[in-house]
């Protein structure tokens, strides 16, 4: 490989990680749920947190923003972050796959 070849490299390793990065963030973003006047952030924690909540004690969770939330049914809220979590994680995985094997392709041209 020479210098010409070997500077193409680093901008097409750099282009990848740069289409990664911006995927990552995108579906980042998309991983949100409205309920009973709150944006909450879903991530595993949260999930956790409500699958072991008894719905017997009344339950009021901060969201994004700050503000305290009166969670009426810590099952529905549950059931709407395990729906958007499972849409999320799959679009994002089926667009991390079309990643790869666009590098993989741009790998074989050299």
């Amino acid at each position: 490989m020479n210098v010409i070849d070997l500077e193409q490299f680093a901008c097409q390793r750099l282009d990848i990680n740069r289409q990664r990065l911006a995927l990552k963030e995108q579906q980042e973003q998309r991983l949100t749920v409205a309920y009973n006047g709150g944006l909450f952030c879903i991530d595993i924690a949260l999930m956790a947190f409500l699958a072991s909540w008894d719905n017997a004690f009344d339950l009021y969770l901060k969201d994004s923003y700050g503000n305290p939330i009166y969670i009426d049914s810590a099952e529905a809220l549950l059931e709407r972050c395990r729906v958007r979590w499972s849409e999320v994680m799959n679009d994002w995985h089926n667009q991390h796959q079309e990643l790869k094997k666009v590098r993989r392709i741009n790998q074989l041209d050299e």
